[in-house]
């Protein structure tokens, strides 16, 4: 079990609600611990003591998200032989998800602190073409496409329509 998994209806639970709001609708920066704690009607002691740090709270909030796209993509990738076609899928599939759970802003954010693109390294294992690391530009494009969703520059279905567009240029 994770270490973090909260009661149905703790403080921690609770926090993690409200940060997950928060974070979704603000980048890192502009979310405040104090006005998260008071939206949670709590102290920022309580976020302290839960997460230690604002840093440690969204990095929480970030591999939960991201682990849950991963499984979404994973299932979606199951379904085709072909690399490409595999990796056109997840990456659909992961803006279907990120879409419909509020958290394009969040998942198109740069991370404020150093780790392992999850995301990056589970297309890498689908990505064929070692000759090229197609996830490094994959990764770039679909988190660009989430950031101009997520500031309505572009609909849900013009980022899909720019993914399959990707995969429709050949190698050569």
């Amino acid at each position: 079990m994770k270490e973090w998994i909260p009661i149905p209806g703790s403080s921690k639970e609770i926090l993690i609600k409200v940060a997950l709001e928060e974070f979704s609708s603000k980048s890192y920066e502009e979310v405040n611990i104090t006005e998260l704690a008071t939206k949670a009607n709590m102290t920022t002691g309580a976020v302290y003591h839960h997460f230690g740090s604002k840093a440690k709270l969204y990095e929480v909030i970030r591999n939960e998200m991201e682990q849950r796209i991963i499984d979404r993509m994973e299932g979606a990738t199951s379904l085709f032989e072909d690399s490409d076609k595999a990796l056109e899928a997840a990456l659909i599939t992961g803006i279907d998800f990120a879409v419909k759970f509020n958290i394009c802003r969040l998942i198109s954010e740069e991370v404020p602190y150093n780790k392992t693109d999850k995301i990056e390294q589970f297309l890498a294992k689908i990505n064929t073409n070692k000759t090229l690391p197609l996830e490094t530009i994959l990764i770039s494009s679909w988190r660009s496409i989430l950031k101009v969703i997520s500031n309505g520059h572009i609909s849900i279905e013009q980022g899909k329509n720019l993914i399959k567009w990707i995969f429709k240029r050949e190698l050569k």
